[in-house]
């Protein structure tokens, strides 16, 4: 890593953590991620030089799937018989949701065919700014709109729930009894060994599942006790934040302001379809609606199931839907834009 890119990593970072104790001063829900995503965000608006490596969110997210593994017990195991309608209604949902928010950004935020296609689906940030700049879509565009829902869903969310009672940790796993020594050095193992066996098998998101898998099993089997050390949890916390709030350097402020007016509506129109399609789930299975919306919501995987640990009993369901959804937008939404590609440009 050259010494620019450094400074540029450690503004960022000091930023984010200025972010994190404004949020822990004001006793604010989830202060290590939110923090600093909002203080790196409009730092970056303003023209700081901040970046956050993609080479560290697989470290950090690997932080995250050893602390969601750590959750798991014999009842969530036994609570895995009620998530095959969830699955199944998957496919559904997910074609509802980029047909609402294509129609919404070719309407409303007036998008070419292209760019509002890829914009519009819910699948990784990375993976659908390639595939939208390989299908001739504007990838700035495409990035920006991404970010922009991300940044709104995992604000949205945390906030409103917080304005309605529900009483969210600023540090999600601190009430967790931490691991010793010997049990942290085995969850090292499970972050690697789980990172590695996810890679070689090609697991949809490994650099999350890998961990979350070993980490349960270590877990499950009384192999390891306990979360992981929490100022570790903290760190990994503020670098998905930091990594969040930079993206949007480089982006001029006026256009960034304008995408989030379309982003509103964008995340509104989502975030209720999300609500409708989780109480209808919720209704036929008897599974919390909290924890459906969690899943369903179109926020950042590791975001989403960050909140699901923190509010929930059942994290390990919302990382499973979150998964599921952003592989099928991947190997379908291409698919998808070549079938109704002509039809689109015509019109």
């Amino acid at each position: 890593m050259k010494a620019t890119d450094l400074s540029r990593l450690f503004l960022a970072l000091l930023i984010g953590a200025c972010g994190a104790l404004l949020f822990l001063y004001a006793d604010l829900p989830l202060a290590w991620m939110l923090g600093p995503m909002l203080a790196t965000m409009l730092a970056a608006l303003f023209g700081a030089p901040v970046a956050v490596p993609a080479v560290l969110r697989e470290p950090t997210v690997a932080v995250l799937g050893v602390l969601l593994g750590s959750g798991f017990d014999q009842e969530s195991m036994a609570r895995l018989v009620r998530w095959a309608p969830i699955v199944a209604s998957l496919p559904v949902y997910v074609a509802a949701a980029v047909a609402l928010a294509f129609i919404y950004l070719r309407r409303v935020a007036r998008l070419d065919p292209r760019t509002a296609w890829f914009a519009a689906t819910p699948g990784g940030l990375g993976e659908m700014v390639v595939l939208g700049d390989r299908a001739g879509g504007d990838m700035r565009t495409i990035a920006l709109v991404h970010s922009t829902r991300i940044l709104l869903v995992v604000l949205a969310i945390p906030f409103a729930l917080q304005a309605i009672g529900f009483e969210i940790p600023a540090l999600p796993g601190a009430n967790r009894t931490v691991a010793g020594t010997l049990d942290f050095l085995a969850m090292v193992g499970c972050a690697v060994v789980g990172f590695a066996t996810g890679v070689l098998i090609r697991l949809p998101a490994p650099a999350l599942l890998g961990p979350m898998l070993a980490s349960a099993l270590a877990h499950l089997l009384g192999v390891v006790q306990g979360a992981p050390p929490t100022p570790l949890v903290a760190a990994a916390q503020l670098v998905i934040g930091a990594q969040v709030g930079a993206r949007f350097c480089g982006y001029p402020i006026e256009r960034v302001i304008a995408t989030v007016a379309v982003g509103l509506g964008l995340t509104t129109l989502m975030l209720g379809l999300a609500a409708l399609v989780g109480w209808a789930l919720a209704s036929a299975t008897g599974v919390p609606m909290l924890l459906l919306l969690l899943a369903l919501a179109p926020g950042g995987l590791a975001e989403m199931s960050l909140l699901a640990y923190a509010l929930t009993d059942d994290p390990a369901l919302v990382a499973a839907v979150h998964i599921l959804r952003i592989t099928l937008v991947v190997f379908l939404a291409p698919l998808a834009f070549r079938l109704v590609r002509k039809r689109l440009e015509r019109k």
